[in-house]
């Protein structure tokens, strides 16, 4: 198999140019479909770039929202201790619903 990058000749079963490490080998990342170019797979028509951005834009929604629950436990923890000190003033402003939202 010949390298598109460098032109160098590659044995087939391997994945990256011996010469340059450019993929000469594609996986699907949805079927695990193996072909020789990339862009859309040849056997369930996923795009590549495009699975992969939705991939990405996932993992940073999920860290938002585990970003978004630890901190709503640390301020309720934070009333919590600070309990003894206002007479629990700050814990029924904290609990009780703002008009705002």
């Amino acid at each position: 198999m010949q390298c598109a990058k460098c032109g160098h000749d590659n044995p087939d079963s391997i994945q990256f140019c011996v010469r340059c490490h450019a993929p000469t080998l594609f996986t699907c990342p949805a079927c695990k479909h193996t072909q020789k170019h990339g862009g859309n797979c040849d056997q369930c028509g996923v795009d590549f770039l495009k699975y992969a951005m939705m991939l990405v834009f996932q993992g940073r929604t999920e860290s938002q929202q585990k970003r978004f629950r630890r901190k709503g436990k640390g301020e309720i923890i934070k009333q919590i201790l600070l309990f003894p000190i206002t007479g629990g003033w700050s814990l029924l402003k904290y609990l009780r619903p703002s008009k705002n939202t």
